[in-house]
């Protein structure tokens, strides 16, 4: 069958044989030998094409936000004759593209999404990649406090948002004491 070619036995003893793959492009030259009655054995050689599969492969700005941009870039195959088409998953805005490197996709949803890049080129291959992206649900950041307050009174604030695995920056203004906090309910 040729360099690069990948066959199980049964095939090359086959009459006529199914499934041969490529690993490698260009010329392969291929040759039936048949064996007739007798012993007699006839041979003959042509030459066909493989043509070079394109590469699909990408990386992204992920794991993001739900509302903030993710971007795509492709890693993969490049130049003339070579198209793209991507799927977002679940929630995705928008959800499909077919530029080389798509950029500001939101998603509206939180959890795993599973972004898929079809990759061809101008001989008629085709190649996909798949990877799953992580969208995190974005916190709430809302509080209260029992202001309105007399100067050089205690004022105390209650998180009001995102209490579940969160961390907290407090910035109390121009003459608190303190000026910061970093506990969930600064009192």
């Amino acid at each position: 069958f040729g360099s690069g070619a990948v066959a199980t036995f049964s095939m090359v003893t086959s009459a006529n044989p199914v499934g041969v793959t490529y690993t490698t492009p260009g010329a392969k030259t291929v040759q039936l030998s048949i064996t007739g009655p007798g012993g007699c054995v006839v041979t003959q050689s042509n030459v066909i094409t493989i043509n070079p599969s394109p590469v699909a492969s990408f990386t992204s700005t992920a794991p993001q936000c739900v509302g903030s941009a993710v971007n795509f870039t492709n890693t993969g195959s490049t130049g003339a004759g070579t198209t793209y088409s991507w799927s977002f998953g679940s929630g995705a805005t928008p959800a499909t593209s077919t530029t080389q490197n798509p950029a500001g996709i939101m998603y509206s949803t939180a959890g795993t999404k599973t972004v898929t890049q079809t990759v061809s080129n101008n001989f008629g291959c085709v190649t996909t990649s798949t990877q799953t992206i992580t969208i995190n649900q974005t916190p709430v950041a809302s509080f209260s406090s029992t202001a309105p307050s007399c100067t050089g009174s205690l004022v105390d604030f209650q998180n009001t948002g995102t209490s579940s695995g969160a961390t907290y920056a407090w910035n109390f203004g121009s003459g608190a004491t303190p000026a910061t906090s970093t506990t969930q309910n600064p009192t």
